[in-house]
């Protein structure tokens, strides 16, 4: 949780302003400091009130994920080419449900990190950005984030992110696949959208 924290002070705060944004880590830069102050202004019911953490980050995280592409690559094209539309919509649901879960429960846990930002790396064949980032911690080495974003009808959006060498996409893509393999696709997309209910603590 705590490597993907870094992560998540930045995808929670992007929002559609500004979204054509031509310097991709600029634009990021300043969306997570605008993230960080909307975080201190609601530090204490954040660490308590799941439904505003999650509220938040459905809100803002959602308009900067290209959604289809993050989907596609971690199930991975061979598979993804064997379902129907309907599975791919089931497919896409459920796995972004799954990363806005992981990354509103992260939330609570920003105490004053730091974040710096390095020129954004294009790429002149695809027009594909990477831009890496680190954030500060305190008697430690600094945390490393990558973030890969393509442009689509003038706004950047993100397609995977890796955070100290751990790459989103992969991670889920070995967390699927057993899963998959022993239940069949039709079942493991039932699984995914339709999750057990937490039972709450008493």
């Amino acid at each position: 949780m705590k490597k993907l924290f870094g992560a998540l002070m930045l995808i929670v705060g992007l929002s559609g302003a500004a979204m054509a944004e031509n310097d991709p880590s600029t634009y990021l830069k300043s969306i997570a400091d605008k993230m960080i102050d909307a975080i201190d202004k609601n530090k204490e019911a954040l660490k308590t009130d799941d439904a505003l953490a999650e509220k938040l980050v459905r809100e803002h995280l959602l308009p900067v994920i290209d959604s289809e592409t993050f989907a596609r690559k971690t199930l991975g094209s061979k598979t993804w080419k064997t379902l129907s539309d309907t599975q791919k919509a089931k497919f896409i649901k459920g796995y972004i449900d799954q990363v806005i879960d992981k990354y509103a429960k992260g939330i609570s846990l920003y105490d004053g990190q730091a974040f710096e930002f390095q020129k954004a790396e294009i790429s002149k064949k695809t027009g594909n950005a990477r831009v890496k980032s680190s954030m500060q911690q305190e008697g430690d080495e600094p945390l490393g984030i990558f973030y890969y974003l393509t442009k689509k009808s003038g706004n950047w959006l993100i397609t995977n992110i890796i955070v100290a060498g751990s790459d989103m996409r992969k991670s889920y893509r070995k967390q699927f696949a057993p899963r998959i393999k022993e239940v069949g696709i039709d079942q493991f997309l039932e699984e995914l959208v339709s999750p057990p209910k937490k039972e709450k603590n008493t």
